[in-house]
């Protein structure tokens, strides 16, 4: 029920109104960078590697994002090409999205913390560093040996504070699974 509503509210905003059309993805040839069409947002711009080299994976975000941008401007033919509100900050399809919009993720394995301390311990972790923990192949997915580690705040923080925020709570996580016995 609360997923059904999560989505009625999401919907409202009517960038479902010709679906399945007007939608779509779009994937780089290394498949590091993907731009995401009218699915959870009306744009979703994704930066993603294996391994833990965040500083390339967020610069090749940076560098996407300009580049989208630029586009834009250049399209419309406007300075402005997304939606923000000077206090808010960029305004989203999905409310969760609402202030910087990014959510940096990191999966990680750790199976046994899982074992330990279950996927609400490692959660309740997260939380208590500003972030949150997610099934690895999506929100609300099954727990095996590994979790995602995000950021949950977007709102009033700069993006460099929210990646941060998730190096700082993975490092704790792992550190958390390296000194379990087994």
């Amino acid at each position: 029920k609360q997923w059904y509503q999560r989505r009625v509210a999401i919907t409202a905003g009517g960038y479902h109104a010709d679906w399945p059309h007007g939608r779509g993805i779009f994937v780089s040839k290394d498949e590091k960078f993907l731009m995401w069409l009218n699915e959870g947002d009306h744009l979703r711009i994704i930066s993603m590697e294996q391994g833990g080299d965040i500083p390339s994976v967020f610069d090749r975000l940076g560098r996407g994002a300009a580049a989208v941008e630029k586009g834009l401007q250049e399209v419309t033919k406007r300075d402005e090409v997304y939606m923000s509100h000077p206090v808010l900050g960029m305004i989203t399809c999905c409310p969760t999205n609402i202030g910087t919009g990014m959510r940096g993720s990191v999966h990680i394995i750790i199976p046994k913390l899982i074992a330990k301390i279950g996927f609400e311990g490692i959660d309740k972790v997260a939380r208590s560093m500003n972030c949150q923990a997610r099934g690895s192949t999506g929100e609300h997915s099954e727990v095996i040996d590994r979790v995602d580690i995000s950021n949950w705040r977007r709102l009033g923080y700069p993006e460099y504070n929210l990646v941060e925020d998730m190096i700082k709570c993975v490092n704790v996580i792992s550190q958390m699974e390296d000194e379990i016995d087994g």
